[in-house]
C-alpha cells in the first residue's frame, strides 16, 4: 500500500461524559505515526467538560476534527452509526474515549488491510481488528490479551460463529469504505455497531485478525461494554438466567440481529431456518439451532445457549 492510500483514513469517535480519560485518547490519536485525514466525533449530549477538552484539542491538532454535538441522549450505538455515517474516507477505524492507541497501530493494520484488499479487490467489504491489552484506571496493565482473558478465539470468524459470539471490539477494529457502505445503515435490530460491522464482513466480505495488541482497553466502572474474565462473566450469566430465562434476554438479541443480516444480505434459504430459531414450541427451536450447528466459544457457553434458548417463551403467533 502506498502512502498516499495510508493517510486516507478517518477515526470515528463516540464520546459520552468522557473527560476523565479523553485528553489520554485523543493524544495516543495524535501520536500516531501515520496521522488520520480527519477526526470525526459524535458526542452523546456530555454535561462534563468533554465538548471543552475535544475544543480545545482540536485547535492545535494536526488533522481536522469534527465535532458533532448532540443535545440528546441517543446511545452509543446509534453515535457510532451517525459518526460512523458522516466519515468520507477509504478506510475508517472505531474509537473509543477511554483507551489508549499504541503509535503504530494504525499503520500496521491499514497495512493488513493493503494486503487483504491485494487479495481480494477494492469492492469486497474487509474489516482488520486486533487483540487489545487490559489496563486499569491509572492505566496499569490488567491482562496483556483481552482474547486469551475470555477463552475466544478470533479466528473462528464465520458468519454464523460471529452471529453467536462476538470476537470483535471496536476500538481494535478496522474497516474498509466497502465494508462500511454495505452495514449502514444500522438495523434497529443491531445490538453492538462493532458486532454488526463484524457479521456484514463475515457475510458478504472477509475478516483478519492481528495477534498483538494494539490498544489498551481500559476498564473502570462507566464501561459500556467490559472485559470481565471468563469465570466471572459465566458466574454472572448464571445469577442472571432466574430472572430472565423467560424474556429470552440471553439469546434473542443475537437471534433477531441475525435475522435481520440474512433479511437484508442472504441467502433467502437460510431465513426460514433462522425463523425457525424463534419459534414458540421448544423443541423447533432446538432442532433449528442444531441443524445450523450453532456454538460459542467452548462447552459451558455453548450448553448456556442451549439452555437459554430452551427456556425461552417467544410469544405464540
Amino acid at each position: 500500500m502506498g502512502a498516499e492510500a495510508l493517510v486516507n483514513y478517518e477515526i470515528a469517535l463516540a464520546t459520552c461524559e468522557g473527560s476523565r480519560f479523553l485528553e489520554e485518547q485523543l493524544e495516543s490519536l495524535g501520536a500516531q505515526t501515520v496521522p488520520p485525514s480527519r477526526l470525526v466525533v459524535v458526542d452523546d449530549a456530555s454535561k462534563d467538560e468533554t465538548l471543552t477538552i475535544l475544543g480545545r484539542w482540536a485547535s492545535r491538532a494536526n488533522f481536522p476534527v469534527l465535532v458533532i454535538a448532540r443535545p440528546f441522549r441517543q446511545g452509543s450505538l446509534a453515535s457510532f452509526a451517525e459518526a460512523l455515517t458522516a466519515t468520507e474516507a477509504s478506510y475508517v477505524f472505531l474509537c473509543d474515549q477511554d483507551d489508549r492507541w499504541d503509535p503504530d497501530k494504525a499503520e500496521v493494520l491499514l497495512e493488513r488491510m493493503g494486503r487483504l484488499e491485494e487479495r481480494h479487490g477494492l469492492a469486497t467489504p474487509l474489516l482488520v481488528h486486533s487483540d487489545l491489552r487490559l489496563i486499569n484506571g491509572a492505566g496499569q496493565l490488567l491482562h496483556p490479551s483481552f482474547h486469551r482473558l475470555q477463552k475466544l478465539d478470533p479466528k473462528r470468524d464465520a458468519f454464523l460463529d460471529l452471529a453467536l459470539q462476538n470476537t470483535v471490539t471496536g476500538c481494535a477494529t478496522l474497516v474498509n469504505r466497502t465494508c462500511l457502505s454495505a452495514a449502514l445503515p444500522f438495523p434497529e435490530q443491531a445490538v453492538l455497531h462493532d458486532w454488526w460491522l463484524a457479521m456484514v464482513a463475515a457475510r458478504l466480505g472477509v475478516l483478519d485478525y492481528d495477534p498483538m495488541a494494539r490498544v489498551s482497553y481500559r476498564q473502570h466502572g462507566s464501561n459500556v461494554v467490559g472485559a470481565a474474565g471468563f469465570r466471572q462473566q459465566m458466574g454472572r450469566r448464571l445469577l442472571e438466567l432466574p430472572r430472565v430465562w423467560a424474556s429470552g434476554a440471553l439469546v434473542k438479541p443475537a437471534i433477531t440481529q441475525l435475522q435481520a443480516c440474512v433479511s437484508r444480505y442472504g441467502p433467502p434459504e437460510l431465513a426460514s431456518a433462522l425463523r425457525r430459531l424463534s419459534a414458540y414450541a421448544r423443541p423447533t427451536r432446538l432442532r433449528a439451532a442444531l441443524d445450523l450447528r450453532l456454538a460459542k466459544h467452548g462447552c459451558l457457553r455453548t450448553a448456556g445457549f442451549y439452555l437459554c434458548l430452551a427456556l425461552w417463551r417467544p410469544q405464540e403467533k
